[in-house]
């Protein structure tokens, strides 16, 4: 039995999340690892796509290096996975231990997804009004934060107003928050486009450190929380998006029932390009 498999079994996790599970270190960090696996609908899939938990931890941490000079984030040198879990640790990342924030920023800089479909029925996004007509994917004169809850494994987050994170967390706080997210949007915004990347939207996680610093937590700007396409397809009408919607679409054409299914080896093969597209744009890594 190799060394990894003695890891894994004989630390059982202290949490785990949809596709991540966090395992104690030392008494100040924390093993994450992230699996093949991956959700929708708020619906966890069994069957797993090989590499997509390597994918998304590689891309992860490249934005967490690429920002750190706008916010620390949980993430800490981690040479020493690559001999305790040698079979697994380009899955693996070595963390802070922090307190989450129970919220989810959401930042958009294009109208698309949900907030379009709101905007069609509502002339809002969120409680933002929308002034001028828009198209599905124009470009907003400035980033909206849209925020929502972090619901526990199982729940579903829900979508709330700035007012209300105001109410729930407190207006500093939110205000640092809002701030930070948008700065960060606006960062990998300007880097993508230098890659022939557009980034459309995306979310964020904060948490507080042991000196109860806010820094940056999860992951970021991976095709799991953000949606990229390639700039210069921004003006068709279907774009071919690098994130989990093309998955979503499979399963509202299957009528899916929301229960488990084998997702088909052509499914995992386009999920898994257009997740290494966006690595390899990034980072020019093969």
């Amino acid at each position: 039995m190799d060394r990894t498999d003695i890891f894994f079994l004989e630390n059982k996790p202290l949490f785990s999340g949809k596709i991540r599970d966090v395992y104690k270190f030392d008494e100040d960090k924390l093993l994450i690892k992230t699996s093949d696996k991956i959700s929708a609908y708020d619906f966890v899939f069994d069957d797993e796509l090989s590499t997509k938990g390597e994918l998304l931890t590689t891309i992860s941490k490249f934005w967490f290096k690429q920002t750190e000079h706008i916010i620390d984030n949980h993430l800490l040198v981690d040479n020493e996975l690559a001999e305790l879990v040698p079979n697994t640790f380009k899955s693996c990342a070595l963390v802070k231990k922090c307190e989450p924030i129970r919220i989810e920023s959401i930042v958009r800089g294009y109208i698309s997804g949900s907030a379009f479909k709101q905007y069609k029925k509502e002339g809002k996004v969120s409680d933002i009004v929308i002034s001028k007509k828009m198209n599905i994917n124009d470009k907003f004169d400035s980033p909206l934060f849209t925020p929502s809850t972090k619901a526990e494994v199982g729940g579903k987050d829900v979508n709330i107003t700035f007012a209300e994170m105001c109410k729930n967390i407190g207006e500093e706080l939110s205000n640092f928050i809002k701030d930070k997210s948008i700065e960060l949007y606006e960062y990998a915004h300007r880097l993508a486009l230098t890659k022939g990347l557009t980034l459309i939207d995306c979310k964020f996680e904060f948490g507080y450190d042991d000196e109860r610093n806010v820094i940056l937590i999860d992951e970021i700007f991976t095709p799991d929380c953000a949606r990229y396409c390639l700039t210069k397809d921004l003006e068709n009408k279907d774009i071919d998006f690098f994130d989990k919607q093309y998955f979503r679409d499979y399963l509202d054409q299957i009528n899916w029932n929301r229960k488990q299914i084998i997702i088909p080896t052509i499914v995992k093969d386009e999920i898994l390009n257009k997740y290494r597209k966006v690595l390899t744009l990034l980072t020019d890594e093969k």
